[in-house]
């Protein structure tokens, strides 16, 4: 298998796909325009020959990945057709579809794996340095960064900062090997001060594929990552200024308050009102939900019918929940392109690992090199669980930025895991 540099011995055509690789997540949460940038650079290489060549060539490998996105723009466009909706409503599916070019662009081009890191590094950092300027330079209650929407802009950096907390063993050894504790740091700092409680039921998530798949890549590391984490943790608690005792606290008081006395006005309150809205709708429309387009107007309806308390959740447009969200807009058959947009990726990435798992016990071919190829689907696993995190209390494909974000980032991952197994098959 010839190299990268081989292959593409001009240096301005090897670099521009690195340089990308790197703008990807560090401008995703600092710039209102690098992801929308980014995806249309690898859009573009699509129309390369030798591009729709290679998916054609590896299409088996990564349909368990790609499934999922294809199913659910295909039963988008035949909602289109059949309720006569708007073009629109093709936008994000197509987006989700666009999204999985990185996938082939990363697998062709083979730009090395440390822009990415570094990407992922400074795209953490970077976003703790602007949520610490807009809460304390700017005096916002709840940092949104430029994503708008503080929940969004709090479990992305999070998500950052838990990626980047994967390059450990990369930069182990080197004058930058602050650089992953530094970007989870910020990651963090960044969810705390966006005010976003749900997004912190991640870190538990994660613990399974780095406690199951990160021992063998990070040894001492990983549990020196595992206790940062639950000191930054406790530090957030502990410290009044970071409002998260308090916000704590009153999610507390939020669900006392609706069990006993059915109070929906509060922030919890709200969700759970929400909750219970999304699956009255659900019951009533199993197979194809009410109409993505049409939560307000279901809402309404129920709070007409008494089924729904008047209270500020009538104002919502979404779940507050991903599964509910789907399952009440769209039935089975779209909770069931959700499933496939989590689990394929999530089967797709433990097969990679696993087959390193069994590489290294054979003692065949088991390089400290192909132990850091299981680094890109470890990182895999990581996002997927974030997601599922994040999409317990929020909607991650409702709004356009979080969805674009995984499935660019779902894609390059895979891509890295395709550039491993090309190199040593």
């Amino acid at each position: 298998m010839a190299s990268t540099q081989e292959r593409f011995p001009k240096s301005a055509v090897r670099d521009l796909p690195a340089w990308l690789l790197f703008t990807l997540p560090a401008m995703a949460l600092t710039t209102p325009f690098g992801l929308g940038l980014v995806q249309l650079c690898m859009l573009l290489s699509l129309f390369s020959p030798a591009m729709r060549s290679w998916y054609a060539r590896h299409f088996r490998t990564i349909a368990l990945v790609i499934a999922g996105f294809v199913a659910y723009f295909l039963v988008s466009s035949a909602r289109l057709l059949v309720y006569g909706q708007g073009w629109y409503t093709l936008d994000g599916p197509s987006r989700l579809l666009f999204g999985l070019s990185c996938i082939g662009f990363v697998a062709y081009w083979r730009p090395p794996l440390q822009h990415f890191y570094w990407g992922l590094c400074v795209g953490a950092i970077g976003a703790g340095v602007l949520a610490l300027l807009q809460r304390f330079v700017l005096n916002m209650d709840r940092v949104p960064g430029f994503t708008h929407h503080p929940i969004s802009f709090g479990d992305l950096a999070l998500a950052l900062g838990l990626l980047a907390m994967c390059t450990v063993a990369h930069f182990r050894g080197t004058r930058y090997a602050a650089m992953p504790w530094l970007a989870l740091l910020a990651g963090m700092l960044a969810s705390v001060l966006s005010g976003s409680r749900g997004g912190w039921l991640a870190l538990p998530l994660v613990l399974w594929p780095l406690l199951r798949y990160g021992r063998a890549l990070y040894g001492k590391l990983l549990w020196q990552a595992l206790l940062l984490c639950l000191g930054l943790v406790l530090l957030a608690y502990l410290v009044p200024a970071t409002g998260v005792a308090g916000r704590v606290a009153e999610a507390v008081s939020d669900v006392r308050g609706y069990l006993d006395h059915q109070d929906a006005t509060t922030s919890v309150g709200i969700r759970l009102e929400l909750w219970k809205a999304s699956w009255l709708m659900f019951t009533s429309h199993p197979w194809l939900g009410v109409g993505r387009d049409q939560f307000d107007a279901a809402l309404q309806l129920l709070a007409s019918q008494g089924l729904l308390q008047d209270s500020p959740a009538l104002t919502y447009s979404s779940s507050h929940n991903d599964v509910l969200h789907f399952l009440a807009t769209g039935g089975l058959l779209d909770f069931a392109c959700l499933l496939l947009m989590y689990g394929g990726p999530l089967v797709f990435f433990m097969r990679v690992l696993r087959h390193g798992e069994a590489t290294q016990a054979t003692g065949s071919a088991a390089t400290a090199a192909q132990s850091a190829d299981q680094t890109p689907a470890l990182m895999g696993l990581v996002l997927v669980m974030c997601f599922i995190a994040f999409g317990l209390t929020d909607v991650m494909f409702w709004l356009m930025l979080p969805k674009v974000f995984y499935v660019m980032m779902l894609g390059v991952l895979t891509g890295y895991c395709m550039v491993a197994k090309e190199l040593h098959d």
